[in-house]
């Protein structure tokens, strides 16, 4: 699993477009460290190297306060300094960029304490349909919806994602990661993306996803 999962963030960090970011093979100015892109690598093989994962998680993309700089989806730099993310190695309160407070991410925050309240945020795993940044038009801080090419880049990585962590119920975030997942003719729950009012959806439809994913797996040992 370990040299799959090396070969996935590796064919993550080769990717190359105009007006995407690669967190896995790009730096920013405002980093503490010029290359905390190794770093990120290591963050994103941690977070893939789950023992016993419950369930997947798939969202669109990357995010300026997100993904960008932590190398995990729906990860900001906050929740790595307060430590809360599971599998990660990163010291409290250590820093990634110069900002004046480390950046928070609203969609990110949601999505991880509906995992920690229900107990199962080390035994989830985060993805995205396109893996990189796509850059909007105010620059680097700014985001904006992937293209159709970007999209077709980042379902061969979604495929490759998915044959690592085959028969584990998987959950889309919005209509991007649903439409890829389709594409993949992958069987998933969609449910509402968490941004712009659509918290309480989320929270009620990862409920029901994840206890189904519980008893799903309760079952499974009982046989």
């Amino acid at each position: 699993m370990t040299v799959l999962i090396d070969q996935l963030v590796t064919d993550i960090a080769d990717y190359q477009a105009p007006k995407v970011f690669n967190p896995w093979s790009e730096s920013c100015p405002n980093e503490i460290t010029k290359k905390y892109y190794l770093q990120r690598r290591k963050n994103l093989k941690a977070h893939l190297s789950c023992p016993d994962p419950l369930c997947i998680i798939i969202g669109e993309a990357p995010g300026y306060r997100g993904a960008r700089f932590t190398g995990v989806p729906f990860t900001s730099e906050k929740l790595l300094v307060d430590q809360a993310i599971p599998r990660m190695d990163h010291s409290k309160g250590e820093r990634i960029t110069t900002r004046h407070i480390p950046w928070k991410e609203p969609s990110a925050t949601i999505v991880w304490e509906e995992l920690h309240k229900h107990q199962v945020a080390d035994r989830t795993i985060l993805f995205n349909a396109v893996p990189w940044h796509p850059e909007g038009k105010d620059g680097p801080l700014s985001n904006r919806p992937p293209n159709a090419a970007e999209k077709n880049a980042g379902q061969e990585c979604l495929s490759l994602f998915i044959d690592l962590f085959q028969d584990i119920p998987v959950m889309a975030l919005g209509n991007i990661a649903s439409e890829s997942l389709n594409r993949l003719s992958i069987e998933h729950t969609k449910i509402r993306h968490p941004a712009n009012g659509g918290a309480p959806l989320f929270r009620a439809g990862a409920t029901i996803f994840i206890q189904k994913c519980s008893n799903r797996k309760e079952h499974n040992r009982t046989l």
